[in-house]
């Protein structure tokens, strides 16, 4: 009979001591759970108050525009924008970073067609030069700027060597033309005849912006900024509707010869073209003040970060105009890091 109870009791407390490991390891799983759902909150929470705080950027950075820029100096514009120096403004809980690259300093790929959906011409010539001065041979420039238009033009009429819904069709999988102006940079790596390594090239040359409202006012290209690296640009849009080899020796003497405070006026620019013996088709191309500004934010709000670029037109009117908004770092302006001989 002792021996009975005695096997009971050990029966009871291997089930005792069962159930408390079975508890222990639910409790375990669900601290775990509870742990993990208080983390997703708190990242949940970090990144919204990081996305409203981009917001709040944008307002700032109107404002920025509108007031204290425009009062600045063309000449500290241009060192401003070189510097490279981003302006930071600290939160609570992070920090808000906020970088300025002028935006004349890339070509506006969207320039190449009109507010109306028709060609641009001399956009589409500047566009076809600088594909000449990055290495392609001519046709291969001339065959990609038509493409370029025939990707943001209204009509569905292909042009000489460009490429519309019917040459993408074909594809797998297939796709369309946009048939209005670009939205990003990236837009370029769906166009036909382009692949990565062309992509790669023209990369750090590109941006995308408005369509142009009047091609014969053309949005100009702040020379006292430029830098040397970004020379072809220059020499391109002084070219026009003609050959980018014949401007490229132009515009590095207008870049040698700039005085260390910058052109004084546009036509003191002028003036210096007169002195070299260049003629511009479309001397508003070229200015010395900003224009258009590309500006990279990043909030940072405890582990989370939000990446926006914006671009804004029109500071030469006072009244600057949001013309591009994009997300992420891809959307950052590449730089072109110049290597220097070590003597």
């Amino acid at each position: 009979m002792s021996i009975t109870r005695k096997n009971e009791t050990g029966t009871v407390l291997l089930t005792t001591l069962l159930v408390m490991a079975v508890m222990a390891a639910l409790t375990v799983a669900l601290m775990d759970d509870i742990r993990f759902a208080v983390k997703r909150m708190i990242n949940v929470n970090a990144y919204t108050q990081a996305d409203w705080q981009a917001r709040g950027a944008e307002d700032f950075i109107l404002a920025f525009l509108q007031n204290d820029f425009r009062e600045i100096d063309p000449a500290a514009k241009a060192i401003l924008l070189q510097s490279r120096e981003p302006l930071i403004l600290p939160t609570p809980e992070g920090a808000i970073t906020l970088t300025l690259k002028d935006a004349s300093h890339c070509f506006n790929i969207s320039s190449v067609v009109t507010q109306a959906g028709g060609q641009n011409s001399l956009a589409a010539a500047e566009f076809a030069n600088v594909a000449q001065l990055l290495g392609l041979p001519r046709n291969q420039a001339s065959a990609l700027s038509s493409t370029l238009i025939d990707w943001q033009d209204k009509d569905q009429q292909m042009r000489s060597g460009g490429a519309e819904d019917g040459t993408y069709l074909r594809r797998d999988p297939p796709y369309r033309t946009a048939d209005t102006a670009m939205r990003s940079p990236e837009e370029m790596r769906a166009l036909n005849g382009m692949d990565e390594d062309l992509w790669v090239l023209f990369k750090p040359f590109v941006c995308t912006g408005g369509a142009t409202v009047n091609p014969q006012e053309p949005e100009a290209i702040n020379v006292n900024g430029l830098p040397p690296e970004r020379l072809i640009l220059l020499a391109a849009a002084m070219a026009g509707l003609g050959s980018a080899d014949d401007a490229i020796s132009a515009a590095e003497t207008l870049l040698r010869d700039r005085p260390m405070t910058g052109y004084e006026s546009t036509d003191a620019l002028n003036a210096k073209l007169t002195e070299i013996g260049f003629k511009m088709d479309t001397p508003a191309r070229l200015g010395v003040d900003v224009t258009a500004v590309f500006v990279e934010v990043v909030t940072q709000v405890g582990p989370a970060e939000r990446v926006r670029t914006y671009r804004y037109d029109g500071l030469d009117k006072g009244v600057p105009q949001l013309t591009y908004r994009g997300w992420g770092r891809e959307t950052f302006r590449p730089e072109i890091e110049i290597e220097l001989d070590a003597r």
